[in-house]
């Protein structure tokens, strides 16, 4: 091949002597070689043989300046010669060169007849080899088969006599010459508009394209559906359904709109639509996976989490297990991603650890790098011996408990509730009130009424009555100030309901004696300023964003001001503002509670009251009760996680001469640097200073991440991260209950686990489902229904 190229330039490169020579080749003679010259691709082609032969007739046909030029390779004929072993007539023909037709030369005769040139004008496709003296067809050399005719092609034709009315016309017609000519007219027409598997390539990608946006519509709509936490499914899908439920109806409504969805979901363009809840199903796993693996890759990047762990019963009657991790960001900042809910049909501390160790394992997270675990107070979940935290720290000691601290300020409110009778019998009454004014349309509109008329303003307070519940941590709030900013609407509607409705009077008139009195009156107010303060506190605890240091600081202070209330100014004040709502709603002034009688058996007669004086009966028997209670209570409970080792931690953070146990504690059980630790801490101390007044842990970690100092204080980082990675609640799995309740309501009581889990994810971690790359989805989705058979085309 290379000889043969060296060959053709060198025949170039004589053109013009050989052209003087000969016949005097012009200057557009050498131009029209150099035209003839390009690229052509080999394709097929689907015309009509005869059109094939017309158009390759018109092509390649050689003209009389043809022949001219074809004198030019006279001298050189052995690199057009069909005669010569070493001429390859298909790059000939890719170089811009036609069939060899030569006309100034001398015909030898062969058995009386010889060459005639006036065939080239015939049968375009001949060409003459004057070493052999014989014809042979430039189609079939350049595009051979096994069909082809030998003669035509290696041998060479010399029958003269037969030639033009019975062997030419009878090779045009043979199938080996019409299946080169397609071939040669397909190469040629490939020259300008491009070859056939082009093309298809273009074709097949442009098929790609709409397929992979078709499916991505289809992922948007379910991304839309589950981020908002709405029902995917309907309950009739097919044609005759007027609501074929929010996904398919969102997708009718985006076909308005959107060409791709008009003609693959509405048109039905293609077979395959994967609209059917097998693929829905599919694609929210896919989806969900991908959010996942970016909160794995972000958990295995920090090195080490916390883990949150609490359960739930759906309206299925299954038991949920929501799993939340807790790690340190790379800016030093606390955050806590969902993992999944779980279904278990047992709620035991080896069922939850099982649960919790296999979902590690599956995930790609060691157990070995936990360093905190939050629950609530439940005894499979707390216990010493077998409950989930003695189970994992089993495993890995550094693993330390934290008992949920909204969860045990809940539990204070509770306990108060339950130990004061006054404080028990307000809540009583209130649970009471709620439950026989809600419990009946009649009795509610009556309060409307009452409401209305009496044109009540309640500022930015509620409306209506609250429910009570042990779960929900701001109800009694909810519940006192709706009924402290209401209750003249209370009363008269209760009075309303004695006067006019003969069932429900004896009900009426006992709750109407309850609350309308001073005692009554007297509590909520109290109570309602009790917990405005802890309430702060609850809303705080709730935060995800909180460290102990801060939780510490704020229980401290919330215990604090409630000490600070007991006192008797503050009583004194409290009095007063009550005595003056008791005038505003006409309440009756306040008495001594009557004696009680002591048994017979034990002497009878009547026990003396303590305290004869009435403000002093309400200081000292329910205003300091109460808050000796809540106060020793709160104290009790939050000593709870008040741990050593998170001391220390704060110590040397907050300090600027921390205590030498504090870091041989840090040493000892983390296994730090102790004189790395102390050297850093005393250089970002005295740095500290310099721009800040303030000497808190929160502000010092800001610095850290702030001004970058994390290379410069590795130690440190590592000390801090290990803070901020310790939970303080488990609030993060109430909300994700919150979001379950949202996703599995009674019309969806038979969703599967599978699209449980995956919805929740989507809507919960909203922020990452929203940068999904969801042509990731689709290439998965292709790889995953190789052998589906029949589907769209998606790579």
């Amino acid at each position: 091949m290379d000889k043969f190229l060296v060959k053709i330039s060198k025949s170039k490169k004589n053109t013009k002597t050989n052209a003087e020579k000969n016949v005097g080749l012009s200057e557009e003679n050498l131009h029209s070689i150099e035209k003839k010259r390009s690229k052509i691709d080999i394709v097929p082609n689907t015309k009509d043989i005869n059109q094939i032969q017309n158009a390759v007739s018109s092509d390649v046909v050689t003209s009389k300046s043809d022949q001219t030029t074809n004198t030019l390779l006279e001298s050189d004929n052995f690199i057009q010669d069909p005669g010569e072993k070493s001429t390859n007539a298909l790059i000939l023909f890719s170089s811009g060169f036609g069939p060899y037709q030569p006309n100034n030369i001398i015909f030898p005769q062969h058995s009386g007849r010889k060459f005639r040139p006036e065939w080239y004008s015939s049968f375009p496709w001949i060409e003459y080899s004057p070493s052999s003296n014989s014809a042979f067809c430039f189609y079939c050399r350049a595009f051979p088969s096994n069909t082809s005719d030998p003669t035509f092609v290696s041998v060479g034709f010399k029958q003269w006599s037969k030639a033009s009315y019975k062997s030419f016309p009878q090779h045009e017609k043979s199938f080996g010459y019409k299946e080169a000519s397609a071939k040669l007219a397909g190469y040629k027409s490939s020259k300008k508009s491009g070859s056939i598997i082009s093309k298809v390539n273009t074709h097949h990608q442009q098929i790609v394209a709409d397929n992979r946006a078709y499916l991505k519509c289809i992922l948007d709509s379910l991304l839309y559906c589950a981020r908002q936490g709405i029902a995917v499914r309907g309950h009739r899908e097919d044609e005759d359904s007027s609501n074929k439920g929010n996904f398919l109806e969102l997708l009718t409504l985006r076909a308005n709109d959107n060409d791709i969805i008009q003609r693959y979901f509405i048109e039905k363009e293609k077979t395959f639509r994967y609209v059917s809840g097998d693929y829905t199903n599919t694609f929210l796993e896919y989806l969900a996976n991908i959010v996942i693996k970016n909160i794995i890759d972000n958990v295995i990047a920090a090195g080490i989490f916390s883990i949150i762990v609490d359960e739930t019963q759906d309206l299925s009657r299954h038991e949920q297990v929501a799993i939340i991790i807790r790690y340190a960001t790379k800016d030093l900042s606390p955050a806590e991603v969902f993992l999944g809910f779980y279904e278990t049909e047992t709620t035991d501390g080896e069922t939850l650890s099982m649960l919790i160790k296999s979902t590690f394992v599956s995930h790609g997270l060691k157990i070995e790098n936990i360093r905190g675990q939050c629950y609530d107070g439940a005894a499979p979940m707390r216990g010493s011996y077998k409950g989930v935290q003695a189970r994992i720290r089993e495993e890995n000691h550094l693993a330390m408990y934290i008992h949920c601290n909204a969860h045990i300020l809940n539990l204070c409110l509770i306990d108060l509730a339950k130990q004061v009778s006054y404080v028990r019998n307000v809540f009583g009454t209130l649970n009471t009130l709620h439950n026989f004014i809600g419990a009946s349309s009649k009795r509610h509109a009556i309060f409307e009424k009452m409401y209305s008329v009496l044109n009540v303003s309640t500022c930015d307070g509620p409306k209506t009555l609250k429910s009570l519940s042990d779960t929900r941590w701001s109800c009694r709030l909810d519940a006192l100030k709706a009924v402290l900013l209401n209750f003249q609407t209370v009363v008269s509607t209760l009075e309303n309901i004695s006067e006019n409705d003969a069932v429900y009077v004896s009900d009426a008139n006992a709750l109407l004696k309850s609350i309308n009195t001073f005692e009554f009156l007297f509590c909520i107010y109290f109570l309602k300023n009790i917990m405005l303060l802890t309430n702060v506190l609850s809303k705080y605890l709730q935060s995800s964003s909180i460290i102990y240091s801060n939780v510490q600081s704020m229980a401290k202070v919330t215990i604090q001001e409630l000490c600070n209330m007991r006192c008797e100014e503050s009583f004194n004040n409290t009095w007063n503002e009550v005595d003056i709502l008791r005038k505003q709603y006409n309440v009756s002034s306040p008495i001594l509670p009557r004696k009680q009688k002591i048994p017979a058996k034990l002497g009878g007669g009547l026990k003396e009251v303590e305290n004869t004086i009435i403000n002093k009966h309400y200081k000292i028997n329910i205003y300091f009760a109460v808050l000796d209670n809540i106060i020793n209570d709160m104290g009790e409970r939050f000593e709870e996680n008040n741990l050593y080792v998170l001391n220390c931690m704060q110590d040397i953070l907050l300090n600027d001469m921390p205590n030498n146990n504090s870091f041989k504690e840090i040493n000892k059980m983390y296994g730090f640097d102790e004189d790395n630790l102390k050297a850093e801490t005393t250089i970002l101390n005295r740095m500290y200073k310099t721009v800040h007044d303030q000497n808190n842990v929160q502000s010092k970690i800001n610095f850290i991440a702030s001004e970058n100092y994390k290379a410069g204080f590795p130690t440190l980082t590592r000390l801090i991260q290990l803070l901020i990675t310790v939970p303080t609640n488990s609030a993060s799995c109430e909300r994700s209950f919150s979001c379950l309740r949202r996703l599995k309501t009674y019309l969806r009581t038979t969703m599967g686990q599978s699209r449980l889990n995956s919805l929740g994810i989507l809507q919960i971690e909203r922020e990452r489902s929203s940068l999904i790359d969801k042509d990731e989805v689709i290439d998965k989705f292709s790889a995953a229904a190789e052998c589906r058979g029949h589907r769209l085309l998606l790579q």
